[in-house]
């Protein structure tokens, strides 16, 4: 270890030791934080919610290099605003989430699914139907990938199915009967084939 002389060498040297040695502190002040707003959003209370939450993506923009819990903590941010109504707020706000969360190595597939979702769904009470189905079309492919790559079980495909069928409404409103129709008939493929599983498990 480099041997410390002078005043700025100190300061330069804190500078670069002090993320390290107190990352496992600032990872449990966000963990706590996250845990606050968590109880307050189940116990209905979004402000409270909201504010831990945004205390948390401080701590989290803390961190010298972006990381999973910095979409996580976007993304409860968007998860209060909307439990509050803020629909456009909460838009903005998952959309950052996803932005880090495609960037960010190793933030599991899942999440990502479940923003887009989150989105389609804020676009469909919004109006937005070409937005929602955008959304929406592309958890879909990232679903049937996933299912391809890993084991899926019976609620993925339940998951699937609902997904189709919320599209193939979407097509049928936006006057797409064809594809409302394929949709609906894949859908309804798809849930038999949960139905049928779900008798002989």
């Amino acid at each position: 270890m480099p041997v410390v002389t002078t005043d700025m060498e100190m300061s330069a040297a804190r500078i670069r030791i002090l993320p390290q040695r107190y990352k496992h502190f600032r990872q449990s002040v966000w963990q706590n934080y996250t845990d606050i707003g968590s109880r307050a959003l189940a116990c209905g209370d979004a402000h409270l919610a909201h504010t831990m939450f945004g205390a948390a993506l401080t701590e989290a923009r803390k961190e010298e290099h972006i990381d999973y819990r910095l979409a996580v903590s976007f993304s409860h941010v968007a998860h209060s605003l909307l439990s509050m109504g803020e629909l456009g707020q909460a838009a903005n706000k998952y959309l950052k989430a996803l932005s880090i969360t495609r960037s960010t190595i190793g933030a599991p597939k899942v999440f990502e699914i479940m923003l887009l979702e989150t989105l389609g769904d804020i676009r469909l009470r919004q109006g937005h139907l070409r937005l929602a189905k955008r959304h929406l079309t592309r958890a879909l492919a990232l679903r049937e990938k996933s299912e391809m790559e890993e084991q899926a079980d019976l609620n993925d495909w339940e998951s699937r199915a609902k997904l189709m069928l919320k599209l193939a409404h979407i097509s049928s409103e936006m006057k797409q009967t064809d594809e409302a129709i394929a949709l609906y008939e894949r859908s309804k493929t798809l849930t038999s084939l949960c139905n049928s599983a779900a008798r002989m498990s």
